[in-house]
């Protein structure tokens, strides 16, 4: 087995929600390819996050305690380069969509979705961006 192998996605949380972040992180925790590395409910935090933990994927609420998420974008896209990050909204604006993507976002999902949705979406994105795991 190569030494860099994982059996699961890490998938960073960024939820100003609390019920929401906890029934994603255990949604994502329940899943057999991804794992929530971590949850954070303002942009500072996010970013402190980012600089503690190596993520494949960042699920971003576009509106946070301290603000909006969408400078976070570019920042988060600079620490994980790779990473994928998905921005997840209750808004649905086509102008927001594209700031969202200008900024860097891989795709921005609403917040009125299925969670299957959502995890297809994610897993097809990291899928797209080779992030290999190995199955256990």
């Amino acid at each position: 087995m190569r030494a860099n192998t994982r059996t699961r996605w890490q998938i960073g949380l960024g939820e100003n929600n609390t019920d929401l972040a906890n029934t994603l992180a255990l949604l994502l925790d329940m899943q057999p390819d991804m794992r929530c590395a971590g949850t954070a409910a303002r942009c500072s935090a996010v970013l402190q996050l980012a600089h503690q933990l190596t993520v494949d994927a960042w699920l971003l609420d576009l509106a946070l305690d301290d603000g909006s998420s969408l400078p976070l974008i570019p920042a988060l896209r600079d620490i994980h380069p790779s990473a994928v990050i998905l921005v997840v909204t209750g808004l649905q604006s086509a102008q927001l969509t594209q700031q969202c993507l200008s900024a860097g976002a891989d795709a921005v999902l609403t917040k009125d979705g299925q969670i299957q949705t959502l995890l297809a979406a994610l897993r097809d994105q990291l899928t797209q961006r080779q992030h290999p795991i190995t199955p256990a």
